[in-house]
């Protein structure tokens, strides 16, 4: 390669660079939590950012905080970082965002994470129509139930499938409030440990103590037997065959015999033809 070739190429190499720092072309950082996003009172958690190997730094932000709300450099040879609660409790109840920092400048920030406490309230009661066991298909009905006057009830599966449910609260009486989660056409995703939480809308990341478990057993749909009366023929019906077999039989009989008369009289024609012809 000649040096001037070798000028041009290194030129537009330096000017591509320039050109994607100044357009701000930096991956978007992944967030999550772990062990997840409903975390126990006291308990510990993990919120990972992870972005680009390039990263120098790692900013996590959280909605009403000062920004960042923490810092931390990316672990040794890995493209993320970790920041770690040792204790959840009210204050790390939230909406988190994050983002790094590179030799081209800032990432934008990931997607939002919603932290959840629970355990900030007495726990409400958890009931289920009309049994636990139920057929695939079916409809059952939960009903959470609380003393404590909830904006909100959340019903959550806990396991593999995380199917979880919101519904506005309704008094049902001066002191009781409730939420009727109706639940249809259930299938084996549904099978699991469920649990309602309430809450109040002026802090949604703020959960009340899980409801007493309920573990639901959907099984597969009853086998259908066929109906005798249906498939095997009554009385009526072979009496029927009979009659129709015997008039087939007679019918053959009798083109038997008209074959055999047809067959008699061209023989006897042809006997009596040469008896003519002799004379």
């Amino acid at each position: 390669m000649t040096p001037i070739l070798r000028m041009l190429l290194c030129l537009g190499l330096s000017m591509g660079h320039k050109t994607a720092v100044l357009a701000g072309i930096l991956q978007k950082p992944t967030i999550w939590a772990e062990p997840g996003l409903v975390i126990a009172q006291h308990m510990p958690v993990i919120i990972w950012c992870q972005g680009s190997w390039e990263a120098q730094e790692y900013y996590m932000h959280k909605e009403g905080s000062i920004d960042p709300w923490d810092r931390q450099f990316p672990l040794e040879q890995k493209n993320k970082a970790k920041f770690h609660i040792e204790k959840m409790s009210k204050a790390f109840a939230g909406i988190y965002k994050c983002y790094y920092k590179s030799p081209a400048g800032l990432s934008e920030h990931s997607d939002t994470l919603v932290l959840v406490l629970t355990g900030a309230y007495d726990k409400p009661s958890l009931y289920v129509w009309p049994s636990p066991a139920v057929t695939s298909g079916e409809c059952i009905t939960m009903q959470c139930i609380s003393s404590l006057g909830f904006d909100r009830f959340i019903l959550i599966q806990e396991g593999k499938h995380n199917l979880s449910f919101t519904l506005d609260s309704q008094q049902l009486t001066e002191m009781l409030f409730q939420a009727h989660f109706v639940l249809g056409s259930v299938t084996a995703n549904y099978n699991g440990t469920f649990k309602c939480y309430g809450c109040f809308m002026n802090n949604t990341q703020m959960w009340s103590t899980s409801s007493n478990p309920l573990d639901i057993q959907v099984s597969g749909p009853k086998e259908q037997f066929p109906n005798p009366t249906e498939n095997e023929p009554s009385a009526s019906q072979h009496e029927g065959h009979t009659i129709a077999n015997l008039i087939q039989m007679v019918v053959a009989a009798l083109a038997l015999v008209t074959l055999v008369i047809l067959l008699l009289e061209a023989w006897h024609s042809k006997r009596v033809e040469k008896h003519v012809t002799r004379r």
